[in-house]
């Protein structure tokens, strides 16, 4: 299997440990997740998505203090 080395600043590990930890994934499992998500090429695409994910409970805003 290839190997795939990146280097990030301690705060990406950090969020992206936090992000796996609350996914209940590993991080290597997230990256490879997020490798293999399809990326939106047209307005037309980021509206399906945003379709299929209206009324998810899972995801939340956070406002600015």
């Amino acid at each position: 299997m290839p190997v795939l080395t990146v280097r990030i600043s301690e705060a990406e590990q950090a969020q992206l440990t936090r992000r796996a930890k609350q996914s209940g994934i590993s991080a290597g499992a997230l990256v490879r997740q997020l490798l293999n998500e399809q990326p939106f090429n047209t307005a037309a695409e980021l509206l399906k998505g945003l379709e299929q994910r209206m009324g998810d409970k899972t995801l939340r805003v956070r406002r600015k203090k």
